[in-house]
């Protein structure tokens, strides 16, 4: 019954009007990925590195909070979360199998856009750049880190879909450049930590590619912290939100349409 959950999950993420859509953004980041590169004299991992922080972690962002609210929230909203609730699942298994779908689901359409992304900046060095391939971890780390956030997040708030979208282009934007300690109250600067693109030159003047990298923030994490917390937001929410589906009621809502 769980393989049977989470596969009905996937096909219904991954059906083929979001595969489609998903695949025009990949198209997307890799146009603007290739304009970038073009704009760069001599383009190479650096080049690559800034496309990656500014365009492909924001794109991970955005597709964890519309696939992760999916999961019980826009059930409830939808009026079918009485289905799986009806099912031979525990309400865990239940949210454990449709997490974990919505996790493949943001994994594929990231990479998506990764994959595009190295190829029109590096063309075929990107198969033999180490950071490159590097990045397929962070995609898969912060699929875990939004996920178990947002699908917390979800169960929490009505409309969670705009608070996570707040989230991950509001906060995940502003947060990493404030001075101070501000700059740990956020996912993005631990997994910007454990990349290894090389750092960019600095210059005099800061632009729009260092607001949305968070290179404002002169704050430092070391990757061995970055592992810690990334891995201590994982389990902490994903714990959490199995406690709180099991303790709360969720039935279909009468102010959703």
């Amino acid at each position: 019954m769980i393989q049977f959950a989470f596969q009905n999950t996937l096909q219904d993420f991954l059906r083929l009007g979001r595969f489609l859509t998903w695949g025009l953004v990949a198209l997307g980041v890799g146009i603007a990925a290739f304009i970038w590169a073009r704009f760069q004299p001599g383009a190479g991992p650096e080049t690559y590195g800034q496309v990656s922080q500014v365009i492909v972690l924001r794109v991970l962002a955005l597709s964890s909070a519309i696939f992760t609210v999916q999961v019980i929230s826009a059930e409830v909203e939808q009026k079918t979360i009485v289905y799986w609730l009806t099912r031979r699942l525990s309400r865990t298994q239940v949210l454990v199998s449709r997490t974990l779908a919505s996790l493949v689901a943001v994994i594929a359409t990231t990479s998506a856009a990764w994959f595009v992304a190295g190829l029109a900046v590096l063309g075929p060095r990107a198969f033999q750049t180490g950071a490159f391939w590097w990045d397929f971890v962070l995609i898969v780390v912060g699929a875990f880190a939004y996920g178990t956030f947002f699908v917390f997040l979800s169960l929490l708030l009505n409309k969670a879909m705009i608070f996570c979208l707040l989230f991950a282009f509001g906060w995940e934007t502003f947060i990493p450049n404030m001075p101070g300690d501000l700059t740990y109250m956020s996912i993005y600067p631990y997994l910007r930590a454990l990349s290894k693109h090389p750092a960019p030159a600095p210059q005099e003047d800061a632009g729009l590619t260092e607001v949305l990298s968070g290179g404002l923030s002169s704050v430092s994490v070391a990757p061995h912290v970055a592992w810690i917390v990334l891995l201590g937001i994982i389990v902490f929410f994903a714990g959490m939100s199995i406690f709180w589906f099991n303790h709360f009621e969720y039935s279909p809502r009468e102010d959703s349409e």
